[in-house]
C-alpha cells in the first residue's frame, strides 16, 4: 500500500455495466505509518445481480463495507465487516461465516438463509434501527461477544434465533426486536446501557446468569415463552407482557426465580419438565396449561408453614400429570370451578373435588393443601396414612366457607410396599381405610368412603368419599379409629301399620330389593348405587331416606339411606344400629324422612346432633308438634286406646301430593304383585286396600320443600 501521512482508502467500485461475478483471488487491506487507518472496501452495487465472489482470502484489518451480495469462500473474516446495502425492495444475502466484528445497517433486508451453519460474531454483533433480518428456520446468529441490536428479526414469523455463546461475560443492549434469544454462556451476559430490547417469542436460559436490573432491562412480549434449565437463570424480573409461558427443562431440581411473573401477572402456561421438579419461591397463577413431569413444591420440609400458592384458573381443563411422581406438594387453588358437574382435579390425578347434584352451592374458589410423607399432626394420628390433606373454600364475596359443601372428595396416596422410603400406606389394610376429618371432638369419618383401589403401574392407591360437608384437616385412617355421629330415630308408615306395629310382608316374601331402587327418594342419596345388603335383616319393612338440613329451604343437605323396622325404629344397614352420619358435624339440623309412597315429614325445629345428644331417641310418632305442619302433616292411628302418628300413605307417583293421578295409577296396577309404588300398604299386591289408603288421604300434600 505504501507510506502515507493520511489513512489510505482502497475502493473497488462495481458499476451496473460491470459483469456480475468479478472474482478476487486475494485482497489485502493493510495499514500505513500512522497506525491502523479507516480502510474500506466499498462494493457499490447498482443492481441486485452484481456480487462479490471471493475464492481466495480477504485480509481485513480495517473496515470492509459491503453494499451488495457477497460470496466468500474463506471461513473467517477479520476486522470489521459492515453489510450496508441501503435500498428498499431488494435483499442482501449474507454469508454465514465467522466474523470478528459484524454490523448491519441500511434498509435492504438482510437474508441469513444457510441452515447448515450459523453466522458467528466473535467480538461484536450490531444492527441499526433501520435493519430488518430474515433468518431461516434452523439457523441462528451466534454472538460470542457484545450484542447491540436495534433492528427487527423476522417481522413476518415467530422464529429467528440469536444465541449468546461466549466464554466471558457478554454485554447486550439496544431497542431491537428478538424473536428467539438464547443464553448459553456459563459466564453469563449483562444487559447494559439501559437495555430496551424486546423478546417476542422465546427466551431460553440454557446456561449462565442473565444479569438485568430495573435500570438495565428488557421486555418479554405478549404470549412469549421462557425456557429455563438448572444451569440458567435471570437476575431480575423483565418487563412482562400478557399471557407468557414458562417451561423448566433439563436434569436437576430448579428453584423458581424472576423468570416467573409475580402472582398479579398470570402466566398462560407452566410446564415442569425437568426431571427433579420445581421449588416455587413465589406464588404463581396459571390460566391455561399446567403440565408436570415432576413435582412442584409450594413448600418444602424446611418451609412447611409457607403461604405460597399455585393458582390454576382454567375452567374446562385440569392439570396434566405425565409421570407417577408428578404432583403439587403444598397449596394449590382452583378458581372458575367448572359448571358441568365434572370433577375438578387438584394436586395429583387422584385428588379431586366434585360437586353434588345441587352444584357448588355458592363456592367460587377452593384450595387444597397436600403434604406427602407427612403424618397428620393432630392427636390419635398414629394409624393413618402418611399424607396430609387440608381444604379451604371461599364464596363469591371472598368469605370463608367451612360447612354445607356436600362434595365428592377424591384422594390418593403412594402405595409402594416394596419401597419403604416412598410408601405412605405403612402396612395398613386397604379395605379398612376411609377418609377422616379432624374436629374438636376428634377424627370423624368424612362422608362415606368407597373401598380403595390400586394403580399398581403408577404406584398409587386411591378412593373417594361422598357427601363431604366440611373443610379443614383430613387424613386417611382405619375405619374403626374414626368416630361418627349417630341418630336414634323412630317413625311409622301408615300403609303397613297393623295391630300396633308395621308388617314386614315384603321382606318375608323376598321382594325387598338388596339395592335401593332407582326412584325417589332413594336417588337423593348419591351413594345409592354402592349400597347392597344381602340378606335383608329381620323385621325390615322397607327402605327410607333420612335427610338432614341446616335450613328448611336452601342450606346444606345430607342424605342417608336406612331401613325402617316393624317397631318403627329407623336403623342403619345392619338392621339394628342407629344411623351413622359420617361427615356430619355437631350442630342443629332439621331432620326429614322420605319414603317412596308416603308423604315426607320434617321436624318443625332443628334437632341438636352431637356426641352428647346422639344417644337420645328422636321419636316422631307420639308428638305431632315436633313435625312441621303438626297433625295436618301426619295420620293419627289408634291401637288399644293409644294414638300414634304416622307418615301419610297413598303418594303412588312420589311427587309429594295425593291426587287423581295416584288413583289412576292404582287402577292401572291393580292385582300386580311385587315391589311397586302402587302397593301403598306394603303387603306385596295391589288391592282395594291400597286404593282406600290413597282415597282416604286425597288432596293431602307434604309440607317438605324439596
Amino acid at each position: 500500500m505504501g507510506d502515507a501521512k493520511e489513512p489510505r482508502h482502497f475502493f473497488v467500485t462495481m458499476m451496473s455495466n460491470v459483469p456480475a461475478g468479478i472474482r478476487y483471488m486475494g485482497l489485502r487491506v493493510g495499514m500505513g505509518k500512522m497506525g491502523w487507518g479507516v480502510v474500506a472496501l466499498l462494493l457499490a452495487l447498482s443492481f441486485a445481480q452484481a456480487q462479490l465472489r471471493s475464492e481466495g482470502v480477504i485480509y481485513n484489518r480495517g473496515t470492509l463495507v459491503i453494499k451488495g451480495n457477497a460470496v466468500v469462500r474463506q471461513d473467517t473474516l477479520g476486522g470489521k465487516v459492515v453489510f450496508a446495502w441501503d435500498r428498499e425492495g431488494v435483499n442482501q444475502y449474507v454469508p454465514h461465516k465467522v466474523y470478528e466484528d459484524v454490523r448491519f445497517v441500511g434498509r435492504t433486508r438482510k437474508m441469513l438463509l444457510d441452515t447448515t451453519r450459523p453466522l458467528v460474531a466473535l467480538r461484536y454483533w450490531e444492527s441499526d434501527s433501520g435493519t430488518t433480518f430474515r433468518l431461516a428456520r434452523g439457523t441462528a446468529v451466534v454472538a460470542q461477544g457484545e450484542a447491540a441490536h436495534w433492528g427487527i428479526i423476522n417481522p413476518e414469523f415467530l422464529y429467528g434465533r440469536v444465541i449468546l455463546q461466549g466464554e466471558r461475560v457478554q454485554g447486550l443492549w439496544g431497542r431491537g426486536l428478538y424473536r428467539e434469544l438464547e443464553l448459553d454462556n456459563p459466564a453469563g451476559a449483562e444487559v447494559r446501557h439501559g437495555g430496551g430490547f424486546t423478546v417476542s417469542t422465546l427466551l431460553e436460559l440454557k446456561r449462565g446468569l442473565l444479569r438485568n436490573s430495573a435500570a438495565d432491562n428488557f421486555r418479554i412480549a405478549d404470549s412469549a415463552l421462557i425456557v429455563r434449565t438448572p444451569e440458567g437463570a435471570i437476575a431480575a424480573a423483565p418487563v412482562f407482557g400478557r399471557g407468557i409461558g414458562v417451561r423448566y427443562v433439563g436434569r436437576g431440581r430448579i428453584e423458581s426465580g424472576p423468570e416467573l411473573p409475580p402472582d398479579s401477572v398470570p402466566v398462560r402456561g407452566l410446564w415442569v419438565e425437568n426431571d427433579s421438579g420445581l421449588v416455587l419461591r413465589s406464588s404463581v397463577t396459571v390460566t391455561d396449561s399446567l403440565v408436570l413431569r415432576a413435582p412442584i413444591w409450594t413448600e418444602t420440609g424446611a418451609d412447611s408453614a409457607g403461604g405460597l400458592v399455585l393458582t390454576y384458573t382454567a375452567e374446562r381443563t385440569d392439570p396434566l400429570f405425565l409421570h407417577p411422581g408428578a404432583e403439587v406438594i403444598g397449596r394449590m387453588r382452583r378458581t372458575r370451578l367448572r359448571s358441568d358437574g365434572q370433577p375438578v382435579v387438584f394436586n395429583n390425578p387422584y385428588t379431586y373435588l366434585q360437586p353434588s347434584q345441587s352444584g357448588w352451592r355458592g363456592l367460587a374458589s377452593i384450595e387444597m393443601r397436600v403434604l406427602p410423607q407427612r403424618q397428620p399432626w393432630h392427636p390419635q394420628s398414629q394409624r393413618k396414612v402418611w399424607r396430609v390433606f387440608q381444604v379451604r373454600a371461599w364464596d363469591t364475596a371472598g368469605n370463608s366457607v367451612t360447612q354445607g359443601l356436600g362434595l365428592r372428595f377424591g384422594y390418593g396416596w403412594r402405595y409402594l410396599p416394596g419401597d419403604p422410603e416412598r410408601d405412605e400406606t405403612r402396612g395398613l389394610p386397604l379395605p379398612a381405610l376411609v377418609l377422616q376429618r379432624w374436629t374438636l371432638d376428634g377424627w370423624f369419618a368424612a362422608g362415606r368412603s368407597v373401598p380403595p383401589q390400586l394403580d399398581t403401574l403408577a404406584g398409587w392407591a386411591y378412593a373417594y368419599a361422598d357427601e363431604v360437608y366440611g373443610t379443614g384437616d383430613f387424613a386417611i385412617g382405619l375405619r374403626e379409629d374414626s368416630r361418627a355421629l349417630q341418630l336414634w330415630l323412630a317413625a311409622l308408615l301408615e300403609g303397613p301399620y297393623r295391630n300396633g306395629s308395621m308388617a314386614d310382608d315384603l321382606r318375608q316374601r323376598g321382594w325387598l330389593p338388596e339395592t335401593p331402587p332407582e326412584m325417589y327418594p332413594y336417588t337423593l342419596d348419591p351413594m345409592r348405587p354402592y349400597i347392597r345388603v344381602s340378606p335383608i335383616p329381620d323385621s325390615v319393612v322397607d327402605w327410607v331416606v333420612i335427610e338432614l338440613r341446616t335450613l328448611l329451604t336452601g342450606g346444606a343437605r345430607y342424605y342417608r339411606t336406612a331401613f325402617v323396622r316393624r317397631d318403627g325404629r329407623v336403623v342403619d344397614l345392619d338392621g339394628k344400629s342407629p344411623i351413622t352420619l359420617p361427615g356430619v358435624e355437631r350442630g342443629g339440623y332439621y331432620v326429614a324422612i322420605h319414603h317412596r309412597n308416603h308423604l315426607a315429614i320434617i321436624t318443625a325445629e332443628p334437632i341438636e346432633i352431637s356426641p352428647e345428644t346422639q344417644h337420645r331417641l328422636l321419636a316422631l310418632t307420639d308428638d305431632p308438634s315436633r313435625i312441621l305442619g303438626g297433625a295436618g302433616a301426619l295420620r293419627a292411628l289408634r291401637h288399644n286406646g293409644r294414638t300414634v302418628w304416622a307418615m301419610i300413605g297413598g303418594d303412588v307417583n312420589g311427587d309429594g301430593q295425593i291426587n287423581e293421578e295416584d288413583r289412576r295409577l292404582l287402577q292401572q296396577w291393580q292385582h300386580v304383585e311385587g315391589y311397586t309404588n302402587a302397593d301403598t300398604d306394603l303387603n306385596g299386591i295391589v288391592t282395594t286396600r291400597d286404593f282406600n289408603v290413597s282415597w282416604n288421604n286425597r288432596e293431602r300434600q307434604s309440607v317438605v320443600v324439596r
